[in-house]
C-alpha cells in the first residue's frame, strides 16, 4: 500500500475517530508516517509528492550533472535543466533543478566560479576629442494615473564630462538620433572630433568586418560633419562606460518618480536639471565641476556646420500585401490598390506628421505618427467599399417585391447589419419558392407584428403551406400504339418441365 492511497485511508480512519496508533496498526504502517499525514491536505500531499518525485528523478542524472559543474566551474542551473533536455529530453522545470543543483554545489564543494574581467584605467582623453553616445529607457506615471515608456538619448564629453540628454515617449529612429545630434552640438557649441556609439540599428547596418556600413540618414550626418565614428564591440558596454554611467545617473536622478506630462515638459525639466546638477557638481572621478571643465573644452571642439537637419529624411519601405508599410514598430495603411501598383514607397516623418509618398515624391497620403506600439493606424478611406454590391441587392430585391417592402428590407439592412446579405439571399429564394405574392403576405403580417426577419417570413410561408403552383400532369395519349404494350406470358408447363430436367 503506497502513495495516495495511505493517505487516503489514514484520513477515512481519522474521520471515523480512530487515534494515530491506532490507525498505524491496521495499516501496518509506521507510526512516523501516519503522524506525517494527518494534518496534511490534499493540496499539501499533491505538492509534496510532486517534489520528492523530481528530485527522486533528478537522482538518476546526479553523476551526470556532478561531472558538469566540475568541468564548467560556469555552469548555471538553468543550462543544466536545458542540457538534460537536449541530451536526454528530460522535462523539468528550472526552480526544480535550480534547488537541485544548489545542494549539490554545497554537498560537493563545486563552487560556481565568476568570469571576472580585469579592467584597467584609461588615460584622460585630449579635449574635444571625444563625445559618447547611448541610449536608455525607463517606465514612469503619467497623470492619468497609467504608466509610460519614455527613451532617453545621453551625450558625455569624455575629458570634461559634460552632459547633455533627451528623452521622448517613443523609441528613437535613425532620423530622431540625426535631431538630437544637431541639439546637442549646439547645446555644446560645437562638435567633437569622435563619437562613440554602441552598434545599434539606427546608427550601422551592418559591422562588415570593421567596414561600418551606416544607416543613410546617420552616413548623411557623419558626411556634412565630418565626424569620425568609433562603433563599441558587440555586448561590450564597458568600452564607453563614462556614458553607460551618464545613463544611470539620468535614469536614477532624474528620472526616478518624475510625473510624465508631455515631451516638451520632461525635457524643459531634463536641461535644467543638467545646469543645476548633472553639469554643477563635483564629479567622483576628476574632482572637478563639469560645467567649469568645459569652459575651457569649448575653445578646443570644431565649430558647427552650415547643414539642414535631417527632421525629414526619406526612408523607403515596402508596401505589404495588407496594404500597410511598417514604421516605428506599427503598421500605416496605404490606400487600396498601392501594392499592385508600386511595390515600394517613401516615407517621412516630420513634425508628428508621417508623409507617404512615391520613390519619385508624389505624395499619397498621410498619418499622425503613433506613440504606441504594434498598433493599425489606418484612414476610413483605405477600407475596402463593401456597401455598393449590398445596395445593389437591395434594390433589385425591392424591384422583385414590387416596390412594396422597400421599409421592411431597410429594416432588416439597420437592425442586422452584419447579416443583411444571408437575409436578402433567404428572402429572395423565398420569392423563387413560394412566389412573390405570399412573400408580400408574410412581409405585411412581419411588419404588423414588428418581426423584422426572414426567418420569420419563412416561418409564416410554411405554416400557411404556401406552394408555388405545380404544372398539370399531361394524360398519356390513348390514341397512340406506342403506349399499349402487351408483355409476353409463358405457360406454367414449360417451368415444370424444366424441374424435371434437373
Amino acid at each position: 500500500m503506497k502513495g495516495y492511497s495511505v493517505y487516503s485511508k489514514i484520513h477515512q480512519l481519522k474521520e471515523r475517530g480512530f487515534r494515530k496508533d491506532t490507525v498505524a496498526k491496521s495499516l501496518g504502517i509506521n507510526w512516523r508516517t501516519v503522524d506525517r499525514y494527518w494534518n496534511m491536505t490534499v493540496d499539501e500531499y499533491e505538492s509534496n509528492v510532486a517534489t520528492v518525485c523530481k528530485v527522486r528523478l533528478l537522482d538518476d542524472y546526479q553523476d551526470t550533472i556532478i561531472s558538469w559543474l566540475r568541468d564548467y566551474p560556469t555552469l548555471s542551473a538553468a543550462q543544466v535543466c536545458d542540457w538534460l533536455k537536449e541530451h536526454y529530453s528530460a522535462t523539468f522545470s528550472e526552480r526544480t533543478v535550480s534547488r537541485y543543483v544548489k545542494n549539490l554545489r554545497n554537498e560537493y564543494d563545486l563552487r560556481k566560479a565568476l568570469n571576472q574581467r580585469d579592467y584597467a584605467a584609461v588615460p584622460e582623453l585630449p579635449m574635444g576629442q571625444q563625445l559618447q553616445v547611448d541610449f536608455g529607457e525607463k517606465w514612469l506615471k503619467n497623470v492619468d494615473g497609467g504608466r509610460i515608456k519614455v527613451y532617453a538619448a545621453a551625450f558625455v564629453l569624455a575629458h570634461s564630462r559634460f552632459k547633455y540628454a533627451e528623452l521622448q515617449s517613443r523609441p528613437y529612429t535613425a532620423s530622431d538620433l540625426v535631431r538630437v545630434c544637431h541639439q546637442c552640438f549646439r547645446y555644446m557649441g560645437g562638435m567633437p572630433q569622435e563619437m562613440v556609439f554602441d552598434q545599434d540599428s539606427i546608427v550601422c547596418v551592418a559591422e562588415n568586418a570593421g567596414d561600418i556600413i551606416h544607416t543613410y540618414e546617420f552616413e548623411k550626418l557623419r558626411q556634412e560633419c565630418k565626424l569620425s565614428i568609433y562603433m563599441c564591440r558587440g555586448a561590450d558596454p564597458e568600452s564607453k562606460g563614462k556614458v553607460e554611467s551618464t545613463v544611470k545617473y539620468v535614469k536614477g536622478n532624474f528620472l526616478e518618480n518624475r510625473l510624465y506630462v508631455d515631451d516638451d515638459i520632461l525635457n524643459s525639466s531634463c536641461l535644467d536639471w543638467l545646469e543645476r546638477t548633472a553639469n554643477a557638481k563635483i564629479h567622483g572621478t576628476t574632482k572637478r565641476v563639469p560645467a567649469e571643465v568645459f569652459a575651457e573644452e569649448r575653445e578646443y571642439l570644431r565649430p558647427l556646420v552650415d547643414c539642414a537637419e535631417n527632421n525629414g529624411a526619406h526612408l523607403c519601405r515596402t508596401v505589404r500585401k495588407d496594404n500597410t508599410v511598417i514604421y516605428d514598430s506599427n503598421r500605416y495603411s496605404v490606400p487600396l490598390g498601392t501594392y499592385n501598383a508600386q511595390k515600394e514607397v517613401c516615407i517621412v516623418p516630420k513634425d508628428g506628421i508621417l508623409y507617404i509618398q512615391t520613390v519619385f515624391g508624389d505624395r499619397i497620403c498621410q498619418h499622425r505618427i503613433s506613440n504606441g506600439r504594434g498598433l493599425l493606424i489606418q484612414s476610413r478611406s483605405h477600407q475596402r467599399d463593401r456597401t455598393s454590391s449590398l445596395n445593389q441587392m437591395q434594390v433589385a430585391l425591392g424591384t422583385l417585391l414590387l416596390a412594396k417592402a422597400d421599409d421592411f428590407l431597410q429594416t432588416i439592412r439597420t437592425e442586422k447589419s452584419r447579416y443583411a446579405r444571408d437575409q436578402f439571399k433567404l428572402i429572395h429564394t423565398l420569392c423563387d419558392q413560394y412566389a412573390v405574392d405570399a412573400v408580400l403576405e408574410a412581409v405585411g403580417f412581419c411588419q404588423y407584428s414588428n418581426l423584422y426577419s426572414a426567418n420569420y417570413i419563412k416561418d409564416y410561408l410554411e405554416h400557411n403551406a404556401f406552394k408555388q403552383p405545380q404544372p398539370p400532369e399531361l394524360p398519356l395519349p390513348m390514341s397512340n400504339a406506342k403506349y399499349h404494350v402487351t408483355t409476353q406470358k409463358r405457360s406454367l408447363d414449360v417451368y415444370a418441365k424444366e424441374s424435371g430436367d434437373r
